[in-house]
């Protein structure tokens, strides 16, 4: 039998479920009854990163309220929903199925994911019934087979919630989503299903939701790039990624014996990240009620790639620069900052700071004691333009004030905590110092012409906070080696014996300006000196992180919520091997 689904890719805002309610009502109404079945993503009433909102009853209630809204306005077009389920006191991640004004069925979440930012053993418990849930079209009963998220990842768990469903008569299957993108997803999504339909012999629509939410420390995507396959295998429907968009497919029910499968087009990872910050910044920026931004540029690569994203996200008109110069800036990086604001045609304004760097330090000196210190000297320049950005912020009608520190940066504790640090979103956060470099060149692609200057990408990388100065590190490497402990949560012996066994994936090492190996670089010594260095200040800069605005996760695994790590920590692997 063919069966007309829609896949309605929405955007739930965190805790509205009024206004989540009225999204789903728009979707049910465009649709019609052109369709026989309309699927919303996973706790699609509520949004997914509500946390502790789950423990306020009175919200779970609203939820529940809604939910019979909804069912008492359906028709003959059967409609899937991810909900809060309470039974005899217990919560569930659900989904109703709902037709002519009746639950058909509910389906409740099986697998908990307990790692990463999900945590929904905290929450949620387990659903034990798995069975396909029969819905009307045409005069015909369907066994529709419902999941949710983790169900389908079933690889680590002793339960197959998938399987159990075809073991039980599904016609098809449909799995819910809120799955937080990172780069290279959509290729394990797409394989994973179609172990599934290989498995099974049936139809398989995935759905996620498309748009951003947050954990505290982090702000997830969630990338949308819905997925529809027939009993074959084959790719017959592709939702937009990085955005809300709906659409229809035509499913054929029933089981086939012939597997062909399908490849699937994997995105340009530059392009990818590049194309998910941009729309976590316009998403969050839609959310939090921020109507424009304020950015510092200093003529580096960092802030470059971050004023790019940003007017990506809101449009030149809605985004403002600043260049905050002392007398350490030198012309070119001046130079290079205005001509960067200019080629992306966005307001431009340098504002000095050397006098209130000076009466800062005349200040202190006077009422308290002589500065002698220069790495505190240079944190005051720091502090000092923030003060103003900040200033800014609140006078620009609340502009949003966002920071640039990178994944490699922040790794190193190489950035200024109530400095460079300040505002209400870090963009970089997830992206590593290398990382930073090849999606600024895909900026330039994407134009097809030099947005950013050349100049940013050949001048060696310096914070100009005290004259002629140039960041102490070689990024080609330090910047992997923060990437294996924060994403591998490898520690130094392991990543020192890598290197003397010629084991390190040498792309990751691999320094673009030189062509050098990094065997070629470094003798094992050497390598060993900047592991353990770089270690060190990994662990000594963790104050700084905890303190840090919230990060936009687009890895496997970001600093932030995700990466829990403890300021006072004592652990010495110097010492120990």
């Amino acid at each position: 039998m063919n069966i007309k689904a829609r896949l309605a890719q929405i955007n739930p805002q965190t805790g509205d479920i009024r206004g989540n309610k009225a999204l789903i009502f728009e979707e049910i109404e465009k649709t019609g009854q052109d369709v026989d079945l309309i699927a919303f993503p996973e706790m699609a009433l509520t949004g997914y990163c509500i946390r502790d909102l789950i423990e306020n009853n009175a919200f779970i209630e609203e939820n529940l309220e809604a939910l019979d809204e909804i069912k008492e306005k359906t028709g003959e077009t059967a409609v899937v929903l991810g909900f809060i389920d309470k039974e005899d006191g217990d919560l569930y991640n659900a989904a109703a199925v709902i037709q002519n004004g009746e639950i058909k069925g509910v389906s409740h979440k099986a697998l908990l994911p307990n790692y990463r930012y999900f945590d929904d053993k905290r929450y949620f418990d387990s659903g034990e019934d798995i069975k396909p849930i029969e819905i009307e079209v045409s005069g015909e009963k369907i066994s529709l087979g419902v999941s949710i998220c983790e169900d389908m990842w079933d690889s680590e768990y002793d339960r197959e919630p998938v399987s159990k469903l075809e073991e039980k008569g599904t016609d098809f299957l449909l799995n819910i989503n809120a799955s937080p993108f990172e780069s290279g997803k959509r290729k394990k999504r797409h394989e994973l299903i179609q172990r599934h339909i290989k498995d099974t012999g049936l139809p398989f629509l995935y759905l996620n939701t498309a748009g951003v939410a947050d954990m505290g420390d982090n702000i997830l995507v969630f990338d949308g790039d819905s997925l529809a396959y027939n009993f074959e295998g084959e790719l017959i429907g592709k939702g937009k990624q990085f955005g809300q968009k709906s659409f229809k497919v035509d499913i054929e029910t029933g089981k086939s014996g012939v597997f062909k499968g399908d490849e699937i087009e994997t995105e340009r990872r530059e392009k990818e990240i590049f194309e998910a910050l941009s729309f976590a910044v316009k998403d969050y920026c839609r959310k939090t009620g921020f109507k424009k931004i304020v950015e510092t540029i200093s003529g580096g690569i960092d802030s470059s790639l971050g004023l790019a994203v940003c007017v990506e996200a809101l449009g030149s008109e809605n985004v403002e620069a600043f260049n905050l110069p002392s007398e350490v800036n030198v012309e070119e990086t001046k130079r290079d900052a205005e001509k960067l604001a200019g080629n992306l045609g966005v307001k431009y304004s340098s504002i000095p700071v050397e006098d209130i760097y000076q009466e800062t330090l005349e200040s202190y000196e006077k009422n308290y004691s002589d500065v002698e210190d220069d790495v505190s000297k240079e944190n005051v320049y720091a502090r000092t333009r923030q003060m103003i950005m900040m200033l800014a912020s609140n006078e620009k009608d609340s502009a949003l004030l966002v920071s640039n520190g990178n994944e490699t940066e922040i790794g190193l504790g190489y950035v200024t905590l109530y400095g460079d640090m300040a505002g209400g979103l870090n963009i970089l956060g997830d992206l590593s110092k290398k990382e930073v470099y090849e999606v600024a060149r895909y900026v330039n692609e994407r134009h097809e012409k030099e947005v950013i200057p050349d100049s940013v990408f050949e001048r060696r990388p310096s914070a100009e906070l005290r004259e002629g100065q140039v960041d102490p590190f070689d990024y080609s490497t330090v910047s992997p080696v923060i990437k294996e402990f924060l994403e591998e949560r490898k520690d130094p012996q392991q990543i020192i014996s890598e290197f003397e066994n010629q084991k390190l994936e040498e792309k990751r090492y691999s320094d673009r300006k030189t062509g050098e190996s990094i065997y070629e670089k470094y003798s094992i010594k050497e390598f060993k000196d900047i592991v353990y260095d770089t270690h060190k200040r990994f662990q000594n800069s963790s104050f700084k992180r905890v303190q840090a605005p919230p990060i936009i996760a687009v890895s496997s695994r970001a600093f932030g919520t995700d990466f829990r790590e403890s300021i006072l920590n004592g652990y010495n692997p110097e010492n120990s091997s």
